[in-house]
C-alpha cells in the first residue's frame, strides 16, 4: 500500500565542550508521545506532514531528567524541517529547542560557580606570597 508524502525533521542535538560528561547519556527524543532513537549530533526523522510535538531531555539520576524542552512543529510535505536541541550547561536549567541557533542555557550560572573556586584559590595564593614576601 503506497504511503502518503513524508515530511523530514532534522534534530541537531549538541552539548557544550565544557559539558564532556553528558556524551555517555543517550539522548531522549518523544515525538507525539512516541520515544523515537536519539543520538548526539544531526538526527533525520521520516514523519508524516502536519502538527507534531517534539520533546528532548537527558535521562538522569537527580534530575531525572536534565535539560528537558518542548516544541510545537508544522511539517510540509517533501520539506525537511531543521532543529536544534542544545543541552544546559546547568542541569537543573531547561535545554533550549527551536531553529538553529539556539543559546546555551544555564551558561551564567556554571561560570559563576567556576569563577568563585579559581577567586578564592587565587586570594589564597596571594596572601601565601604576601606572607611569603613580607616575612
Amino acid at each position: 500500500m503506497p504511503q502518503g508524502p513524508q515530511a523530514q525533521l532534522v534534530l541537531d542535538i549538541q552539548r557544550h565542550w565544557l559539558g564532556f560528561m553528558l556524551s555517555m547519556i543517550t539522548p531522549t527524543v518523544v515525538v507525539d508521545g512516541r520515544p523515537m532513537p536519539g543520538r548526539w549530533g544531526r538526527n533525520a526523522f521520516v514523519l508524516p506532514p502536519g502538527q507534531h510535538h517534539l520533546h528532548v531531555h537527558l535521562p538522569y539520576l537527580l534530575p531525572s531528567q536534565i535539560g528537558p524542552a518542548d516544541l510545537t512543529i508544522w511539517l510540509q510535505p517533501g520539506m525537511p524541517l531543521d532543529v536544534e536541541y542544545r543541552a544546559p550547561m546547568w542541569a537543573y536549567s531547561r535545554g533550549a529547542l527551536g531553529p538553529p541557533p539556539q543559546q546555551w542555557n544555564g551558561m551564567g550560572i556554571t561560570i559563576a560557580l567556576m569563577a568563585i573556586p579559581l577567586g578564592l584559590l587565587a586570594f589564597l595564593f596571594l596572601l601565601i606570597i604576601g606572607s611569603v614576601l613580607w616575612a
